[in-house]
């Protein structure tokens, strides 16, 4: 497989989810803990960026091994379109599983025992995400497993592998007892400061559940959407979209992000515009990309913003 040919299979274009959350979380250790390790971040941007190609390659191999043979799906499917055998692409798998565990273990040695845990529940979440009887793509849970870890997960363990000269997390053992110790206070502060995080890659997957509502079900794939019925799905992520914006007031008000932060707020203009063409139309070509827009208008912002912060704070 090519280079080129890889990065249509993972779907490179999609991994800002994964990528963005880093920046914001070694940013964030920056800004509030003046605190940054070059190799602990090189280490763990490359394992969350193979965890994604893992994710999004079971994907693929699962859509392709599950549609009829001969069927508009199979020929559809990057697979079937470019003859990429299945032999190989589960050598893919294996091997960036591998390697992931590998870069964790030696990360995990840079740190603290704590991250084990962590990186073992990320892996667990990303192979059973599409993969097995019981996938979690195809219940009510895919907006809860994919928010969170994606959002909150990556965001504290950016922080994480930064700051090491006071305990955020740590995981100790002594004969047969283990000790888990952490600053709670830190720890409630790094959920708030992830919060918009969360709200807006979640509504990423519920949108694209929404767009994909009719598809699902005739795969027996029933979703959150399925559930709770297109009128109130379009209703929830409405309000996941401007939940964002006000969760982001908390952290700013008790001094947890900086003021500049409130800067943010002028992309509500923008967002406004992309919810109410997505509550129009509801169309995976057409206004699926509208969620995605929300999600970078939000996020480089904050980017951006953190770094004017971290340059104020420095010269």
């Amino acid at each position: 497989m090519s280079i080129p040919q890889f990065m249509r299979f993972v779907d490179i274009r999609t991994k800002f989810t994964s990528m963005l959350p880093v920046c914001i979380g070694v940013l964030y250790a920056l800004y509030y803990f003046n605190s940054f390790n070059f190799l602990n971040t090189l280490i763990f941007f490359i394992a969350t960026v193979l965890l994604d190609f893992t994710t999004t390659a079971i994907n693929v191999l699962v859509d392709y091994q599950t549609a009829s043979v001969n069927s508009l799906e199979r020929e559809s499917n990057i697979m079937g379109r470019e003859n990429i055998p299945e032999k190989l692409v589960i050598y893919y798998i294996f091997g960036m599983l591998l390697l992931y565990f590998i870069l964790g273990f030696i990360l995990v040695a840079r740190t603290d025992l704590a991250l084990l845990p962590l990186g073992i529940i990320s892996a667990i979440i990303a192979v059973t995400y599409t993969y097995g009887p019981i996938a979690l793509s195809r219940m009510p849970l895919g907006e809860l497993f994919s928010g969170p870890p994606l959002g909150l997960g990556i965001i504290f363990i950016s922080i994480f592998v930064n700051y090491r000269e006071e305990l955020i997390l740590s995981l100790s053992f002594q004969d047969n007892t283990f000790l888990l110790l952490g600053d709670w206070l830190m720890i409630l502060i790094i959920i708030f400061v992830s919060l918009p995080q969360v709200l807006l890659i979640s509504n990423i997957v519920l949108a694209n559940n929404i767009c994909d509502l009719e598809q699902d079900v005739g795969n027996h794939r029933f979703t959150l959407v399925y559930h709770l019925g297109k009128e109130k799905s379009i209703r929830l992520y409405n309000w996941l979209t401007y939940g964002s914006y006000v969760t982001l007031a908390l952290p700013i008000l008790f001094g947890w992000l900086p003021r500049i932060m409130l800067l943010i707020y002028p992309t509500l203009i923008f967002v406004h515009r992309q919810v109410k063409l997505f509550n129009q139309k509801q169309d995976k070509s057409e206004t699926f990309i509208t969620s995605v827009k929300s999600f970078l208008a939000f996020t480089l912002v904050e980017i951006i913003l953190f770094v004017i912060a971290i340059l104020w704070t420095t010269f």
